[in-house]
């Protein structure tokens, strides 16, 4: 089963219903300021943590990403807040844009070896982007795996543990993205369909 932390995304909601939903793989939805408890639990495989409005230094109670990178050792995705929720986690920085950015980005993969980038046939992808924020530091826990023109820190994974950060939005952007969350959900040990 996976764990999905909606930070009021739009996006989680769609690709929840275009796949996960589509494709009978289960899950659970906990909001952003909702406690993460249950017996489900333990049935955890994956966790994916949307994307939404704000930034990790805001008022806002993001308690449920925090618990959920810091209690379970399984495989973790975040979009977008999250990527800058999974850096500021760790002791690096995020920046605010000098303008909002909301569309597709080309996107330069660094580390195509990675088996979240496999099946992909270039290491340039276009994902959809919506983020007035950007990583602007990663800690020595992790490594850079692509950058964009508007982010050095596009896609960033930890060194010793199945963290992905996405500045990007690949749970919406088409063929490569999905292809993208796809061996996501076989790192879970889930079947993609």
């Amino acid at each position: 089963m996976l764990l999905v932390i909606d930070n009021q995304s739009a996006y989680i909601k769609r690709f929840k219903r275009d796949y996960l939903n589509e494709n009978d793989i289960p899950y659970k939805v906990f909001d952003h300021n909702e406690p993460v408890r249950g017996e489900f639990l333990k049935d955890i495989k994956g966790v994916i943590l949307s994307g939404g409005r704000g930034n990790p230094y805001q008022p806002l109670n993001l308690t449920a990403n925090f618990v959920a990178l810091m209690r379970f050792e399984v495989p973790i995705i975040g979009f977008c807040l999250s990527h800058e929720i999974i850096a500021v986690a760790y002791g690096g920085h995020i920046r605010k844009l000098p303008e909002y950015h909301g569309r597709k980005e080309l996107i330069t993969i660094t580390r195509a070896d990675d088996p979240i980038f496999d099946g992909l046939s270039s290491n340039q992808i276009a994902l959809q982007k919506k983020h007035a924020w950007h990583v602007s530091q990663i800690s020595e826990e992790f490594e850079v795996l692509a950058y964009s023109e508007t982010s050095p820190h596009e896609i960033i994974k930890h060194k010793t543990k199945p963290v992905y950060g996405f500045q990007a939005h690949p749970e919406v952007s088409g063929k490569d993205g999905m292809q993208i969350m796809k061996n996501f959900i076989s790192l879970c040990g889930m079947d993609p369909q």
